[in-house]
């Protein structure tokens, strides 16, 4: 199990539009076609904050995190609670739409020859995906959670729940995007984080982190 995805800083996962291009929705994407649905959901893991050198990073692991993640992993389905939204957000809309079970990151796509235009566009050349599944257009979702703990040198200064959404919905006839965001948010451990067996003040401050950053996403269809 992939348990740790560190983050060398906050600014990637929290401040929202400083590591990709945003665009919002172009209201193409409700026209009569049909797309793809691919939700790529990372093991529960650790992200760490603020300022931290290699050494420091190296000094703070973060082991002590393992168990409790491991252990409330199982008790919250990011994947579930986001594919149900999208899935009445698109038929209320009367959108056509088929879950594609794949993950882009592991498909062995080429990189994609940004035309010279003002159209924005997907990083990969994803267009053989168009008749492989019988789609027009593919919107897939990234996600990262769990506890985000923020340093200063070796020290721990703070500890929430997080949950990060990068969206991004690509036409599949020239590979350009009609939607790219990512949403984060962050929610308070109250009480004691590790208090065991059940890990029930870190479980629900992830909880609510990802029930808070899912609130906001929807807004954007």
């Amino acid at each position: 199990m992939k348990i740790f995805k560190i983050a060398i800083s906050v600014i990637c996962i929290l401040c929202l539009g400083s590591c990709a291009v945003k665009l919002p929705l172009n209201k193409q994407f409700y026209e009569s076609k049909k797309v793809g649905i691919i939700i790529d959901v990372d093991s529960i893991g650790l992200a760490k904050a603020g300022a931290q050198g290699l050494l420091d990073m190296a000094l703070t692991p973060g082991d002590k995190y393992t168990k409790p993640l491991q252990t409330i992993e199982p008790q919250v389905n990011p994947f579930s609670l986001l594919k149900n939204e999208i899935s009445d957000i698109l038929k209320s809309r009367n959108k056509d739409f088929i879950l594609i079970d794949i993950n882009l990151k592991d498909e062995n796509f080429s990189k994609f020859d940004t035309p010279d235009t003002d159209k924005k566009y997907y990083k990969k050349d994803i267009r053989a995906l168009k008749s492989k599944y019988n789609v027009d257009e593919i919107l897939y979702a990234e996600v990262k959670y769990g506890i985000l703990v923020s340093y200063y040198s070796m020290i721990e200064i703070d500890r929430q729940g997080y949950m990060n959404i990068s969206t991004s919905i690509i036409d599949l006839q020239d590979n350009s995007l009609l939607l790219s965001d990512r949403i984060s948010s962050v929610a308070p451990i109250k009480g004691n984080w590790k208090k065991e067996p059940e890990y029930l003040n870190l479980k629900t401050s992830i909880q609510n982190a990802i029930d808070k950053t899912i609130t906001t996403w929807k807004t954007k269809f």
